[in-house]
């Protein structure tokens, strides 16, 4: 129980980044300068934000900033979760395909929140899905996933173009596949642990139970975390 308590801190903790650099974020370098006015920012020169910033002027317009939006809630995670620390705490091995995991775990709670944006009560106390800003932003962090991924790869030592994109396809395949498993184990434990044990472990049958236990505990936190942040909001 202690160790599932401290893993809850992960999600938003800075962490010691080993060589081969996982942790940091290669899709935009941008810096807050007042964590609590998120539209005070410093933009590299060359970073993927500030090129997409050029291409459609920077407007007052409800889609660009949700766009922004989303690139950046993407952004918080490679940039602020302890990967180190999942690895160790998780016995996960430190490679690429142990960061997409988490980073993809992540990714999805992100969405879990932004598509209740979406959800709306009819008269009878029915919850009813219509696309609007949350979806639209959902779409927006998968989009800057995918452009960070794309740039990791390239960054391997080795890396040939083409192998390069066949990997991001499996990858791509992988992760409808994982955000579908999650999903269904919204509303059951057992369901949301074969999720985790399957996309975290690889269905290693030498994994140590606890630590799925571990992560299904973390999940459930962070989403009751979100979710009443999403009923204070709309209250």
């Amino acid at each position: 129980m202690f160790r599932s308590r401290r893993l809850c801190g992960l999600l938003w903790r800075h962490g010691k980044h080993g060589k081969l650099d996982y942790a940091r974020p290669c899709l935009a370098n941008v810096r807050f300068i007042n964590a609590r006015d998120d539209s005070t920012v410093t933009i590299d020169q060359d970073s993927y934000v500030k090129k997409f910033m050029n291409a459609v002027g920077w407007m007052d317009h409800s889609r660009t900033r949700l766009k922004l939006t989303g690139y950046f809630l993407y952004e918080s995670v490679p940039d602020k979760v302890s990967y180190t620390e999942w690895f160790q705490t998780l016995n996960l091995p430190d490679t690429f395909a142990s960061w997409f995991a988490v980073t993809e775990l992540h990714v999805w709670l992100l969405m879990v929140r932004y598509m209740a944006e979406d959800l709306t009560s009819t008269s009878n106390e029915k919850k009813k899905y219509v696309k609007g800003d949350g979806h639209f932003v959902r779409n927006c962090i998968i989009e800057a996933l995918w452009a960070d991924v794309g740039n990791r790869i390239k960054l391997l030592e080795g890396a040939n173009p083409a192998i390069a994109r066949k990997q991001v396809t499996e990858l791509s395949e992988q992760f409808q596949a994982a955000l579908v498993a999650y999903d269904e184990g919204l509303n059951d434990d057992r369901i949301l642990a074969s999720a985790v044990w399957r996309r975290l472990f690889n269905l290693n049958q030498n994994t140590n139970a606890e630590n799925i236990e571990i992560v299904v505990h973390f999940i459930r936190h962070q989403l009751q975390i979100s979710m009443e942040s999403a009923t204070v909001m709309k209250f």
